[in-house]
């Protein structure tokens, strides 16, 4: 058989040219949790740098490499978004403006709840938007034939992609203690998180027979139904 990630030909369990098993399948559901949605992860390794290389350089089309087996340069995507959210986390706790800082009276109470949710209980946060953006892309692209379960691991290393972006702009509130940061912080970053997912579906389904339009419309409308809908679920649990 030859290996998936470097084409070599390869007669055993492992590629005797870049070590990669040769026994690589397609995720599923089953697949994530029978081998740990961490197995391998939370340990800073070459793998770590590279997959945060290949998210800042052309990550629609890395992870699509990865999901068709070249797989042994790549970090683990949940460990990847677990520790940047931990990073994301950790750096937040030094600035000293909060969202509320910028709302006006009848927006501080929804900000401050927010704030707190977030802050309190950031993974399930972060699982609750994982989610609703799989469900997004997968029905929005479901032509690609790219599973569910597979969608759930391309949209981790999407969500990894927008925590990384995210972190210079809260060490400028922690820098530059002034109302204007925080609200550039909250501004921008939005659109450029909006913008990096954006590029990442365009990249990864290129390759699965979408017209340039099609590509598109499908990248722009699976990310504004999957916010609206995000927005309806913290409404819900906050109200």
């Amino acid at each position: 058989m030859k290996c998936l990630n470097c084409n070599n030909s390869a007669e055993e369990n492992f590629c005797e040219f870049c070590g990669q098993k040769t026994s690589i399948h397609r995720f599923s559901l089953k697949h994530i949790f029978d081998n740990g949605i961490l197995n391998g992860a939370l340990m800073i390794n070459k793998r770590f740098f590279f997959s945060l290389k290949e998210l800042m350089t052309r990550p629609g089309h890395s992870i699509r490499d990865f999901l068709e087996g070249k797989r042994i340069n790549h970090y683990n995507a949940f460990g990847l978004l677990l520790l940047l959210i931990a990073a994301s986390y950790f750096i937040g706790e030094y600035s000293p403006l909060k969202l509320t800082d910028i709302m006006d009276e009848n927006s501080q109470e929804f900000a401050a709840d927010m704030d707190q949710f977030t802050g309190e209980n950031p993974r399930l946060f972060f699982i609750l938007n994982l989610l609703i953006m799989a469900i997004s892309s997968f029905l929005f692209f479901k032509k690609s034939k790219i599973n569910f379960a597979e969608n759930i691991i391309l949209n981790t290393y999407n969500l990894a992609g927008q925590t990384l972006l995210t972190l210079p702009f809260i060490v400028l509130t922690i820098l530059y203690n002034n109302k204007f940061v925080l609200l550039l912080n909250f501004s921008v970053s939005p659109l450029i998180t909006l913008g990096y997912s954006f590029w990442f579906y365009y990249q990864f389904f290129s390759e699965y027979g979408y017209n340039k339009r099609s590509l598109i419309f499908r990248s722009i409308f699976s990310i504004i139904i999957s916010t609206m809908l995000m927005g309806v679920v913290m409404a819900s649990i906050l109200g």
